[in-house]
């Protein structure tokens, strides 16, 4: 199977592959060799800027994408897209200004689906039984935080609530507001999420 990863800047990406099977006219295909190391958000804004979308083909593009992204603190995340037992509602947010999902930092010595599971309590406030249902799959983008750039990547998965659907946003942690929505409504509002999110969601749900 093709290995691919997304690494979002804003709307911009970066893809790096193992397969040529991928086409996109918008993006251009570029070397590690054609360009000077990136060293921080700046760097990386500039070379977007300059080449738009751009794909790396690689053997090995898990090592390609880290190597490229060396000077980069990298960060992993989990979250998930929580859905009531029996009904069609969904739980999700506003946080700086987008529609999104609960997620946040993996704490040592914790699994993926454990944080998962921890940060839907945290940011929402859910006091029921969340249950697994499937990994959606990983999201990649870079940030700067503080004058330090970083690379994150989110682990996604579907759980299933049963329980008490009163919800108490995280206000601490840049969330808004917390809700529910119809599958037809969210659907309807991806253009409102960050662009590996939505595209994560498009492909998956």
């Amino acid at each position: 199977m093709p290995q691919k990863y997304k690494v979002f800047l804003d709307n911009y990406w970066i893809l790096f592959t193992d397969s040529r099977s991928f086409s996109n006219a918008k993006a251009q295909e570029i070397s590690l060799n054609d360009h000077s190391e990136i060293a921080d958000l700046n760097a990386l804004f500039a070379l977007l800027t300059q080449k738009g979308t751009l794909v790396i083909y690689s053997q090995t593009p898990l090592e390609t994408m880290r190597s490229f992204f060396k000077y980069f603190k990298f960060v992993r995340t989990a979250g998930a897209l929580v859905k009531q037992t029996d009904t069609d509602a969904y739980l999700w947010m506003q946080r700086f200004g987008h529609l999104d999902l609960p997620k946040g930092k993996i704490e040592k010595g914790e699994s993926e689906l454990q944080a998962a599971f921890r940060e839907v309590e945290e940011e929402t406030g859910v006091t029921g039984e969340l249950n697994f249902e499937r990994f959606l799959g990983q999201t990649y983008h870079v940030y700067e935080m503080k004058g330090k750039s970083y690379l994150k990547e989110n682990h996604w998965f579907a759980l299933n609530y049963n329980g008490d659907t009163t919800l108490s946003p995280q206000t601490e942690e840049g969330i808004d507001s917390v809700f529910w929505l119809d599958e037809s409504t969210w659907k309807a509002r991806l253009e409102e999420c960050y662009e590996g999110l939505k595209e994560l969601l498009q492909s998956t749900c």
